[in-house]
Order: C-alpha cells, then sequence, then structure tokens
C-alpha cells in the first residue's frame, strides 16, 4: 500500500523474496540441545486409553455432570432451558416440559404442596374468592396483629396511608396522596382528624389520701401543676404532668402522661363537700377516687413499673380478657369498606391481657386499660363544629320513645320476660331523677355550645361529657364540610363570656367511668349489617333513621385543648377537642367524623403540628428520657446506613465541614464540656475540679422549674427601660446562682431566624462573636459568617498512601506524617475523646431537635435545647437593650445564620 493512502511497509525479517509464496507451519517445535536438534512433538503417544483417562478423571466428570443437571440459585426448572423454548404453561402444567426435566418438576411441584400445607395449617392453600369471605377473612387478620396490635380503624388507614411499625403497633405514618402543608392547612383553618388509641391508659383507685401522697414522690411542684392540683383533682380539668422515677426529680424523667379525675359526687346539693375535698386536707381525705392516665406506648411499660413502686403494687393473676371476635363489615352508605370492630364475642387474644395490681396493703389498684377506650385528636378551628354536627344528645325517656311496630306492643308474656332480661344499660343507669336531671343539663350546655364559632371561647383543658346517639344513623350520602354557626347576637355573647369563665358543676359527670357500663356498651352495638338491615326497608329512602330503644346509646368524654397560647405565635393554634369513647366504637365514630370534613392525619402530621406550634413533642424533644434516647439511638443507625450508601462524591464529608455527630445530638459530651468551662471566671477548670465533676456528667437533665425557666427567659428579652440602678453585676450574680444549682441542666428554647434560612434537625446552635454583632447590628443584610473548611485526615492519609505505593522505600519523614495522620483519624473516629464545644470556630453551646419553615409566622423556627453554663456565657456577653441572638448552623453547610432565641417556659 503507498505512503499516500495511509500504508507503510514492514519489515520483513523472513528473508523470502517479494512473490514467494510462505511456507506451511507443521506445528513442530524444533529446540537445540547442545548441538542437537529434539522434536518434542515426536515424543508424544500416538493414541490416549480411553477408559484409562476417563478412570483417571471420574471426580471431576461427576462434579461437571452434576453442574449440568442442577439449576442454580432459586430458579424453577423451566427456567433452565433456553428462552426460545419457554412456554408460560409450564410453571403450573408439568406436561409442557422436555421429558427429561418433568420428573424434576414433579419434585418441585410436591415440596410447594408440603409448604403451603404446612402454612395453612396442614390443608391445602384455599383459593382467593374463599380466603376473602368475610368469615374467613378475621383469621387472617388475627394471625397478622400478633406482633403488632392493630387500631380499630387500621384497615381504613392501610388503604390510604402509609403504615409503620412502632412501639408495638400498626401506626399510620402519613398519607399517601398530600404532604405536610395540607395538614397544616386543616389544622389552622379546618378540622385535622387523628387516631391517637396507641396510646395506653392506666387506671388507679383508692383513698384520695393515699394516692396524692404516693404519686407525689413522682412528680414536683416546682415543674407546674401536680395531681393535687385543685382545678385537676374535682375532675372538671384536665392536664399533663411529667413524671420522674421514685424520688428522683430533677433527674430520670420518664414521660408526661394525661391525667383525668373523676368527679367526687353527682349531686348539686353537695358542691359544698366537694370543695372541702379539694381544700387543704385531701392529703387526709379517705373519699374512694378514680384516677385516669393516658401515656405513650414507648414510655408505658416503663410508667406502669414506676406506679407500682411507688404505690408498693405486686401483680395480681387474673384471668385473661375475653377479647371480642373481629369482624369484616360494610360501612357508610353501602360502599364495601373493610373494617375491624367488636361484634362478636369468640376466641381470647393473648396479646390483650388486663393486668392488675394491688398494694400491700391492698387500698390502691392499677389497672392496666390499654385497650379498652379509642381517642381520636382533633385540632383545628372548626373541630368543634364538627363535633357538634356528630355528636347527637340521646333521649333517655324511654316512655316517649318512638319507633316501636305494633308486632312489639302486642308481644306475649314471654316476650315481655325477654325484653326485661335485655335491659338497655342506659335504662338502668337513668332510672334515678338525679341522673336524669345531669344528662338534661349537659344536652342543654352541649346544644347551647352549638352556637359557638371555636373552641377557644371554652375555658382551657375542661371536660364536657355526653351520651350521644349511634352516629351511623345520620351519616350524609356525601362528604360534606361543616362550618362555624355565623348567628351572631348578643345572647350569645353574653353566653360566651359567662361560659369562658366557667362551665357547669355537672358538665363533667359521665356514666363511661363504670367499667361494667362500658363493657355492655361494646357488646350491645348493633352490626352495621343489622343497620343497612333496616335502613334497607324505610319506606322513603334516604330519611332518617329511627330505631327508639334499640338505638344505642354510647357515653362519650371531650377534652378540651386550648392550642397554643404563646404570644409570640398564633394564638389557639392547634387547638380543639380529643373524643374519648368505648372500646369497638372507633370506627362509627371516625366515619362520621370524615364524612363531616375532618381530614385524617397521621404520626407525621402530629410531629409536624408540633413544630408549627413551636412546642416539644414526645419523645423527640425530650433527651433526658429513656424513649428519645431509644428513638435517637435507631435514627443515628438509619441515617449511618442511608448516608454510607451514598458514593462519596454525592454524599457530604462531615469532617472537612467540621460536624462532630451530623446524625444525632450527643447531650451527654455536650454537658460535660460545658461542665469543665468556669463561666464564672471564662476559663477552663482545674484537674482535680474536673475530675470531681466528670463523675455526675451522665446525670445530665432537662431543666423544668417554671420560676428558673421564667427568669431565664427575661433575661433573653430586651430591656426597654433599662435604669442605671439595674447594674450589669446584677444580672451577672442572678446568672452565677442559676449555674451553682443547675450546671449540668440543658434548657429547651424557640429559635426564629432573624432573616433567611430554615433549621434542620441536629443543627448546631453557637456563640456569636462580638465582631458577628458589630456586623448584624452594622448591616441588616448581613448574612452570617462563614465555617472554615476542615482538613480531612482520612483523604490525606489515602493520598499519603498513593503517593508511598509509587516509592521504593519509606523516608523518616513519611512514617511520620503517616502516624500523626492515624492518630488523627482515630481521635475523630472516637467521640467520646472530641471536644464538642470546640469543634467549630464557634463555640457550640446546643442542637436543634425540631426544625422546620413555620408557615403562620413566614420564617424558619426550631426547637433546640443549650447546655446552660453556654447560655449562660451568652446572656452574660449580651446587650441589655438587645434580643439575645444566637449562630445556628446546619450539619451540609459551611453557612452560620442569626437566630433569635427565647426559652420555653411550658414543658
Amino acid at each position: 500500500m503507498d505512503k499516500k493512502f495511509g500504508g507503510s511497509y514492514k519489515n520483513d525479517n523472513s528473508g523470502r523474496k517479494r512473490g514467494e509464496k510462505r511456507k506451511r507451519d507443521d506445528g513442530r517445535k524444533e529446540e537445540k540441545v547442545g548441538t542437537e536438534e529434539v522434536d518434542w512433538l515426536a515424543l508424544a503417544p500416538r493414541a490416549i486409553n480411553v477408559s484409562e483417562f476417563a478412570e483417571a478423571r471420574v471426580t471431576e466428570i461427576n462434579s461437571m455432570m452434576k453442574a449440568i443437571h442442577s439449576k442454580g440459585g432459586t430458579r424453577r426448572v423451566f427456567q433452565t432451558l433456553p428462552r426460545h423454548m419457554r412456554r408460560r404453561a409450564m410453571s403450573h402444567n408439568i406436561k409442557r416440559l422436555p421429558r427429561r426435566l418433568r420428573k424434576q418438576a414433579e419434585v418441585e411441584v410436591q415440596k410447594h404442596k408440603r409448604a403451603s400445607q404446612k402454612q395453612d395449617g396442614g390443608s391445602q392453600r384455599k383459593s382467593r374468592r374463599y380466603r376473602r369471605k368475610p368469615k374467613n377473612l378475621l383469621d387472617e387478620y388475627q394471625r397478622r396483629s400478633r406482633k403488632h396490635a392493630w387500631l380499630e380503624t387500621h384497615i381504613w388507614h392501610a388503604k390510604r396511608f402509609h403504615m409503620a411499625e412502632k412501639w408495638g403497633y400498626k401506626i399510620p405514618q402519613q398519607p399517601c396522596d398530600k404532604s405536610v402543608r395540607a395538614s397544616y392547612r386543616a389544622m389552622a383553618h379546618h378540622c385535622l382528624i387523628q387516631d391517637k388509641s396507641y396510646y395506653g391508659m392506666i387506671e388507679v383507685t383508692g383513698p384520695q389520701g393515699s394516692l396524692l401522697t404516693c404519686l407525689s414522690h413522682l412528680t414536683d411542684t416546682d415543674t407546674g401543676l401536680t395531681f393535687a392540683s385543685a382545678s385537676y383533682l374535682n375532675g372538671a380539668r384536665h392536664g399533663s404532668i411529667m413524671l420522674y422515677k421514685h424520688n428522683q426529680y430533677p433527674h430520670h424523667a420518664i414521660a408526661p402522661v394525661d391525667v383525668l379525675w373523676k368527679p367526687l359526687h353527682q349531686n348539686s346539693a353537695e358542691e359544698e363537700k366537694v370543695e372541702d375535698s379539694v381544700s387543704a386536707d385531701k392529703f387526709q381525705s379517705t373519699e374512694h377516687r378514680q384516677l385516669w392516665l393516658w401515656v405513650h406506648p414507648s414510655s408505658y411499660d416503663a410508667v406502669l413499673e414506676e406506679l407500682c413502686v411507688a404505690f408498693t403494687a405486686v401483680p395480681v393473676n387474673k384471668k385473661k380478657k375475653k377479647h371480642k371476635k373481629m369482624k369484616v363489615e360494610k360501612v357508610g352508605d353501602g360502599k364495601t369498606d373493610d373494617k375491624v370492630s367488636d361484634v362478636k364475642s369468640g376466641k381470647e387474644c393473648d396479646m390483650l391481657v388486663q393486668k392488675c395490681y394491688v398494694s400491700k396493703d391492698c387500698n390502691i389498684k392499677i389497672t392496666s386499660l390499654k385497650h379498652d377506650m379509642v381517642r381520636f385528636h382533633l385540632q383545628g378551628p372548626n373541630s368543634h363544629s364538627v363535633l357538634c354536627e356528630i355528636l347527637k344528645s340521646a333521649d333517655i325517656n324511654t316512655e316517649e320513645l318512638p319507633g316501636l311496630d305494633d308486632g312489639e306492643n302486642k308481644a306475649s308474656g314471654d316476650s315481655e320476660q325477654s325484653d326485661k332480661a335485655d335491659t338497655k344499660w342506659w335504662e338502668t343507669y337513668y332510672q334515678s331523677q338525679a341522673e336524669k336531671e345531669i344528662h338534661e343539663n349537659q344536652s342543654t350546655l352541649w346544644k347551647s355550645l352549638g352556637d359557638f364559632q371555636r373552641s377557644s371561647q371554652l375555658p382551657p383543658n375542661c371536660v364536657i361529657a355526653l351520651t350521644v346517639r349511634d352516629p351511623r344513623l345520620f351519616l350524609p350520602e356525601k362528604k360534606i364540610k361543616v362550618a362555624p354557626s355565623g348567628d351572631r347576637n348578643d345572647s350569645v355573647t353574653e353566653r360566651e363570656d359567662s361560659m369562658s369563665r366557667h362551665l357547669p358543676n355537672t358538665a363533667c359527670y359521665s356514666p363511661i367511668w363504670d367499667k361494667n357500663i362500658r363493657h355492655k356498651v361494646s357488646k350491645d352495638k348493633m352490626s352495621v349489617n343489622d343497620v343497612n338491615k333496616k335502613r334497607s326497608e324505610l319506606v322513603v329512602p334516604g330519611s332518617q333513621l329511627n330505631l327508639g330503644r334499640q338505638e344505642n346509646r354510647v357515653p362519650v368524654l371531650l377534652l378540651h385543648n386550648p392550642g397554643n397560647r404563646d404570644n409570640n405565635t398564633q394564638l389557639g393554634l392547634g387547638g380543639g377537642w380529643d373524643l374519648i369513647i368505648p372500646e369497638g366504637w372507633g370506627m362509627g365514630f371516625w366515619m362520621a367524623l370524615v364524612y363531616a370534613g375532618g381530614r385524617a392525619g397521621g404520626e407525621r402530621d402530629s410531629l409536624s403540628s408540633a413544630k408549627q406550634q413551636g412546642t416539644p413533642h414526645f419523645p423527640h424533644s425530650y433527651p433526658d428520657t429513656q424513649a428519645c434516647k431509644q428513638l435517637s439511638e435507631n435514627n443515628k443507625q438509619e441515617l449511618e446506613a442511608k448516608h454510607l450508601r451514598y458514593p462519596p462524591d454525592k454524599r457530604p464529608n462531615f469532617t472537612k465541614l467540621g460536624v462532630i455527630a451530623p446524625h444525632n445530638c450527643p447531650w451527654d459530651k455536650l454537658v460535660s464540656d460545658w461542665n469543665d468551662f468556669d463561666v464564672t471566671q471564662g476559663r477552663t477548670q482545674t484537674s482535680n475540679k474536673q475530675t470531681e465533676q466528670k463523675s455526675h456528667t451522665q446525670d445530665y437533665f432537662v431543666l423544668r422549674s417554671r420560676a428558673k425557666l421564667n427568669c431565664l427567659d427575661k433575661l433573653c428579652q430586651p430591656e426597654r427601660n433599662s435604669k442605671p440602678s439595674n447594674d450589669i453585676t446584677t444580672r451577672h450574680a442572678l446568672i452565677d446562682q442559676l449555674l451553682r444549682e443547675n450546671q449540668l441542666s440543658l434548657i429547651c428554647v424557640n429559635l426564629k431566624m432573624v432573616q433567611r434560612g430554615v433549621v434542620t434537625a441536629f443543627a448546631m446552635v453557637c456563640l456569636p462573636s462580638n465582631d458577628d454583632i458589630k456586623c448584624l447590628h452594622g448591616n441588616k443584610q448581613y448574612g452570617g459568617p462563614l465555617e472554615p473548611l476542615h482538613k480531612d485526615p482520612q483523604k490525606a492519609l489515602k493520598k499519603l498512601e498513593k503517593k508511598l505505593k509509587t516509592k521504593k522505600g519509606d523516608s523518616e519523614l513519611d512514617k511520620t506524617t503517616k502516624s500523626m495522620l492515624l492518630s488523627q483519624c482515630e481521635r475523630l473516629s472516637d467521640q467520646d475523646t472530641m471536644d464538642v464545644r470546640n469543634s467549630c470556630s464557634r463555640q457550640i453551646i446546643g442542637y436543634v431537635t425540631e426544625g422546620c419553615h413555620r408557615l403562620s409566622m413566614g420564617v424558619g423556627c426550631a426547637i433546640a435545647f443549650c447546655s446552660l453554663p453556654g447560655l449562660a456565657q451568652l446572656l452574660k456577653d449580651k446587650q441589655t437593650s438587645k434580643h439575645a441572638t444566637v449562630l445556628v448552623r446546619n450539619t451540609n453547610s459551611l453557612q452560620y445564620r442569626f437566630a433569635y432565641i427565647d426559652v420555653v417556659t411550658k414543658l
């Protein structure tokens, strides 16, 4: 080929001329041994004995044949065929396979049959049509709910929500259709409903003096109202109380519990006795009282155990509670909607064993009512209107009840005797005139409250008891959105003014406190199938169904929630009601709430509501409780595993960002570092003092004393009218006094961004320098300082190892550098030896637990916890006329942002 076409001549070292044919190579290689040439091919044997050759390699042949005929992995026999030979019917018809594979396929079929029979209890697996029959769905639901308990609204939620397995329950996590913003709109402008029946209930009964004396060891008056508070003790209001281990305050917090006392008397003539019972001699009273506690499931066992310690109670051998059988029914307007309800008495459920404990003197009894009540949480301004729509006061006068046909009126003597045996619970309970008057007063009160536009106009935390009709009887054909009443006149305004101060004393009396009545209400519940049959017999379709005496009467409790009462945020945000009903009635009331315009939410929406209100959410923002520590450890493992699944160039390098704990909040290390720092002198303490106090670093706690928190919050606020007499030394002396008493405490604070920025969980709260404050006050557009990039010794070590591979020998300098980098890597990997406080250019004083963009204010806000010495250092350096300001930095950023800090005074 010519060179101009890109070709080139090659040197031909073969020695032959152009055009001469190449000699054929017969494959024989000749070597010279010394001066003689040896032909190795000629020495090879001319023939091979096949039998001897196969006998010598029989093991290799057997293994090869076994690998050929055996299928690999979990593939079926027909999947071993080439794709062009496969047929769709091979999976169930063996004759479609080649003959050589049919025997192996038959073995697979028999093996699958034996496995299915073992799973179904020894019988062949039934068809899907048989398994989907309502009577057979029960067994499958019972089997699936053994490991994690189901709520009564589980199947309704499972079709519309992402379900999560938490705390021994199947809990609705979040809806499949909308995001957090839709839930906020429902909470702020409409009605958000949540099923919180997984909150366990504990009943404590006994003499009032003994109860209050023992319960006083689990609380403290510094934190606010306790069990002995007069507003709680008369049963007219409910409240939240923080529990601690026996005589361990302020350390070893357990959980906040919702408290409700049963009212003492049910006679207006005995009001003076009620006042005497809640007076100063309440600790000596021998009146038999009943107390209900609602506890979060993560701390239910811990609270129950601590109550047994306080009352010196021991378990009592009690028969298993016969839990009623679940049944799949039709709900609503006839459309099929699977529901699990307690309507038939049947199998015992081992999971629902009612625990009972009795004190040694047998005066106090503790009973676990974990599955005896259903609790719905309603939030939003329309929650009051929604409840007024579905809760209709029941008629208890049997003589004037309509709806009884002639056949019942002309019943024989035998039928009359059966009717007497089948006496309704409300007929027995409301026999006395006093109970009838109480019911009439409650009905009149609820009717008058229907004119109220919002529940925030009522006394906070009030309790209202009602006996209502079955809400399934007047469900609307379509979903409606109930609006508040628009009628406003002078009489309604006067009633609002009177009701806002106090409710009638008989408003909280209810038959739901009686266990026998609760069980009777659940047992006598009319099934949805029977209700639909009665509705189909109506002469005018669509008219209201009136069952007369056969209609169920349900006792309920309404617990008022005032919502946000902080002046810094929207007043009343998140307020509403909690609806308490007996077991078995959950789905009936839930569908009524949904059809009345309530929007269903899950656990994520509950956390989002707490963020929007600026209140701590349990257990996420209770770092001194065991439930929060366990949750933090689980979240840390999940986030670390998710972080490592990304490649190094697609995930943040936290070492370079200067973030020591990107997936958790190291509270113990933070408290230990600030405990070593003497705020009064502004320097690190001596080694002797460090060793004395390091032994107590594991006992950090959250400060919940109302008086001290109010004092700290006042120091954070700007002093508008400061006088020269208010010297700085007075403030410093007050701060030093708080430090001496609570050196190891954490303070819950509310952060509000000065300008832009949204804070996320695990963000660092840092002290600003004097230059940072000057830049902020001098330039309103100043966003904040930047954290300089940190060196990553792990990355430098990899570069050094790569460099050493190219060299033949290691120099002394390289060895020293390598040992230094290794020591730095070990120090960074061990959080126990790291200095959290000085890990960044700005000193860290706390961490964020919950952060979001607060839609009601239009700025980023967060809930954080700061070490008291660090907060004291901030307050000492703060200007008197300015609001306390801190720096906040997210874990994936170098940018610091300014935020105003306020102390949360009610925990």
